[in-house]
């Protein structure tokens, strides 16, 4: 009896376990200390495609937004990694060097794909604050938490666009 038991159990654990690892978790969750509330990153079904090259893609979610981001990496180049944030206000690059990670203005290789950073839509008071977010190195998902929590700042009138869900 107490075999039978045990066997139920390891197969009750373990099949639980199979489960959990089917089961899509998000990548990374946190609050925006904003109307914004709590933010949710997820991967992205597709890889977003640039120039014919397929980049990783997420999805950031906000738990008082109907809008979504999408943010496409590349990291083609040594030493350097690009961030396309892609919203349906603003199109921004955050890039992390060797020495920093910040907001930027689209690049070249961005822009001739056609997309561009609208100067209209830019808080430029706030772009010049996130010129230099941080110098130390993070991980892939702590850059994707910051821009979680520093893109929509970015926006003109932010809270107005954002933070209509109710």
């Amino acid at each position: 009896m107490k075999k039978i038991v045990y066997l139920i159990a390891l197969t009750f654990i373990f099949s639980s376990l199979a489960y959990a690892n089917d089961a899509k978790l998000p990548v990374a969750q946190g609050k925006t200390n904003s109307e914004l509330g709590i933010y949710t990153i997820d991967r992205a079904d597709n890889l977003q495609m640039i120039k014919g090259e397929p980049l990783r893609a997420y999805i950031i979610m906000y738990e008082n937004s109907p809008d979504t981001l999408t943010v496409a990496v590349d990291d083609s180049r040594k030493g350097i990694t690009r961030f396309l944030v892609i919203s349906d206000n603003l199109v921004i690059e955050y890039i992390r060097n060797k020495a920093s990670f910040g907001a930027c203005i689209i690049g070249e290789r961005f822009a001739k794909e056609g997309f561009s950073t609208p100067s209209e839509k830019l808080d430029r008071q706030q772009y010049y604050h996130q010129k230099i977010i941080s110098r130390e190195a993070k991980t892939e998902t702590e850059y994707l938490c910051l821009i979680s929590v520093f893109f929509p700042k970015l926006i003109r009138d932010y809270n107005n666009i954002y933070a209509q869900k109710n």
